[in-house]
């Protein structure tokens, strides 16, 4: 029996990892993404089992859609990666509506939509939602509290869904990464004043002295949402090489 993962955010770094991973391990993968062109080649290079779904997660019906692909085109969804997210580094007053309400509906409303449209086929087979946080949820950072905040509430959002949703069999856990070398990491760095010595100067703040890979954040997602993981559930796991051990 072929296991299918849902996957947002599904055609760059950490969600482009995932893909490739799921894929490699044997999975089928309904991928989400905005960019049409690049999703389309993508889900060609992966093959027979992969299926596109172009949409933006803060549109309700994009995850409906996507889960209703898998159901139709897989047959099945025990899995689901909220990868989707944007970032932005600015100073609270520096942060217009239209940012406010950007990074409010892709890092935690498109999250809801997601876990709304998906619960009922995940609690059938008994799966696993699993929400791309980050550390900064889990510890502060100058210069971007409007990210900060998003990613606080997705952690949050998980625990929560932990606990509503143990009794129907299904496991929800948030992904934590630190600073990973991502397109995502390239604006927020580019946005830093002298990016290309801010860039060197973060990696070198990072306890391994260097950037996590996406891979590396796309084999915590797999083993979480992996029946090896089968009674880890309401976890917020960094994979940030210790930086939110200090």
């Amino acid at each position: 029996m072929q296991r299918v993962a849902l996957i947002t955010g599904a055609t760059q770094g950490i969600g482009r990892a995932c893909a490739e991973a799921f894929t490699r391990a044997g999975w089928g993968v309904v991928l989400v993404a905005r960019r049409a062109e690049a999703l389309a080649a993508l889900t060609d290079r992966l093959g027979g089992r992969a299926v596109a779904v172009p949409g933006d997660v803060v549109v309700p019906e994009t995850s409906r859609r996507a889960v209703a692909a898998a159901m139709e085109r897989l047959g099945r969804l025990d899995a689901v990666i909220g990868n989707a997210g944007v970032t932005l580094a600015k100073r609270i007053d520096e942060t217009s509506e239209r940012e406010l309400d950007r990074l409010i509906g892709v890092n935690l409303k498109g999250l809801v939509y997601l876990a709304q449209a998906a619960h009922d086929p995940l609690r059938r087979a008994r799966g696993s939602f699993l929400v791309m946080a980050s550390n900064k949820g889990l510890v502060g950072q100058r210069g971007s509290p409007v990210y900060v905040a998003t990613k606080g509430a997705a952690v949050q959002l998980s625990r929560a869904l932990a606990l509503d949703w143990a009794p129907d069999g299904i496991r929800v856990n948030a992904l934590c990464p630190g600073l990973v070398d991502t397109p995502m990491l390239e604006s927020f760095v580019g946005a830093l004043p002298k990016s290309a010595s801010a860039r060197r100067r973060v990696a070198r703040e990072q306890p391994p002295g260097r950037l996590a890979q996406p891979a590396e954040c796309a084999a915590a997602a797999l083993f979480l949402s992996s029946s090896a993981a089968s009674f880890i559930t309401g976890v917020a796991l960094p994979v940030d090489g210790g930086f939110t051990a200090q």
